[in-house]
């Protein structure tokens, strides 16, 4: 019995004595393992962080009478790129929104006294929603999408974005909650009112804009990332009126080098087409075409409407090949244009050289004068088909006729497909 006593102490010395090297042992081989396990990192992306502006105190009066920014809209020219300085914004924003809600009066107000107008700016910063209880304005995204949202909506290289793009939107069942039956009417009553607003807030700042109101509401829903439900009903371009100084401190320039695809306007120095002149005039521009205004004098002239013009050179001064297109531009006053020697020498040079000629109302009959248009398809202003037929042209009285290089239309309703001939001839044109 002590024997064996003795060897299992012997035994249980033993395994004492190997344990702790064993342990040792064991632990170091762990810590090795572990070391040359190589740790996985997750990789995550940091979400972008969307920022608040808070926007400065919109001013309640101004120095431009109504009347002079009713006026100023016929005469907007198209926007250029630069950014627009953020007390411009905040006037903008609270003009086509903020106006409706009392300044201090937001935390009182119930969810049914709030708008149900949505509106999103479209910076260079990134994408932005308005509200209009704090005035201020909350990034949805940090993509400069000002470029996107002009290619879906009028898909033209060269076309200008704008400093700044409105997104009026809404949702009709919002409408439906405060109108009832009534809502879709509400709805596209007060876009148009908040559109308005814009637009001669627009002028009272020296801005200038372009508004679309076909836009496709798909491509509009799909830059912007309208909520679901969100309908975008207009979309204005803003901006400095190219040629500004604020255009000229960032570089930009408007000023056409001699050869390219410019357009020269030939317009009567008084009692011109005032829509005739500033719709060709707009959609040129919007399409990225620079634009030239020739008349007999330089001075400011004077439309049929009451509207005015500023007229770039003389019209004895202009060579035609510096321009893609010679167009002209009717109203009562193109009379003086029948016996102008430079006029017929200018229509005739530009055929010659295979230039587009274009003329829309009473202006066909100047082509008809300068003998272009024997056997050519030709519209224009009703009363003037004897005069057109007596020179030659074929009177069809259609919207729009482009015959080769010769463009004509009827009227400034037909102004968009008389500016889409244009550019279909500029691109034929030498």
């Amino acid at each position: 019995m002590k024997g064996r006593t003795s060897l299992a102490n012997r035994i249980a010395r033993c395994s004492q004595s190997l344990y702790a090297p064993l342990v040792i042992v064991l632990a170091l081989a762990a810590l090795s393992w572990g070391q040359a396990q190589p740790t996985k990192r997750l990789r995550t992306t940091a979400a972008p962080r969307l920022k608040t502006m808070q926007l400065p105190e919109p001013s309640t009066s101004g120095t431009i009478p109504l009347e002079q920014a009713l006026l100023a809209q016929q005469r907007a020219s198209v926007p250029s790129d630069q950014r627009l300085e953020f007390s411009a914004i905040g006037q903008l924003a609270w003009a086509a929104q903020g106006v409706r809600v009392p300044r201090g009066a937001s935390a009182s107000l119930t969810p049914s006294q709030l708008p149900a107008m949505r509106l999103y700016f479209v910076l260079p910063d990134g994408v932005y929603s308005y509200n209009p209880t704090d005035h201020s304005l909350q990034q949805t995204s940090i993509e400069d999408e000002r470029q996107a949202l002009v290619t879906a909506l009028v898909n033209r290289p060269g076309a200008p974005i704008g400093g700044a793009q409105i997104v009026l939107a809404a949702s009709l069942r919002d409408f439906s909650v405060q109108y009832g039956v009534q809502a879709r009417t509400a709805m596209l009553l007060q876009a148009g009112q908040a559109a308005q607003n814009v637009q001669l807030q627009a002028m009272a700042l020296g801005l200038t804009f372009v508004s679309i109101d076909n836009a496709n509401l798909n491509s509009v829903r799909r830059v912007v990332r309208l909520p679901k439900g969100v309908d975008p009903l207009c979309v204005l371009l803003l901006g400095y009126p190219a040629g500004t100084t604020a255009a000229a401190t960032a570089g930009q320039s408007t000023v056409a080098q001699p050869g390219s695809k410019r357009v020269l306007l030939v317009v009567p120095q008084q009692a011109f087409q005032d829509q005739e002149l500033y719709e060709t005039k707009r959609a040129l521009e919007l399409a990225g075409v620079p634009v030239q205004v020739a008349s007999t004098r330089l001075t400011t002239i004077t439309g049929m409407l009451g509207g005015t013009a500023n007229v770039d050179l003389l019209l004895n001064q202009a060579k035609v090949s510096d321009y893609g297109a010679i167009v002209f531009i009717g109203g009562a006053g193109v009379v003086e244009h029948f016996s102008n020697p430079a006029v017929t020498n200018l229509i005739r040079q530009a055929a010659d050289q295979k230039k587009v000629v274009a003329a829309i109302g009473t202006a066909p009959s100047i082509l008809a004068n300068a003998g272009i248009l024997k056997g050519v398809r030709v519209t224009g202003y009703l009363p003037e088909q004897v005069r057109i037929v007596q020179g030659g042209g074929n009177y069809t009285g259609n919207p729009v006729e482009k015959d080769g290089l010769i463009v004509t239309a009827t009227s400034a309703p037909a102004a968009p497909l008389f500016v889409q001939a244009i550019l279909e001839g500029l691109g034929e044109a030498r």
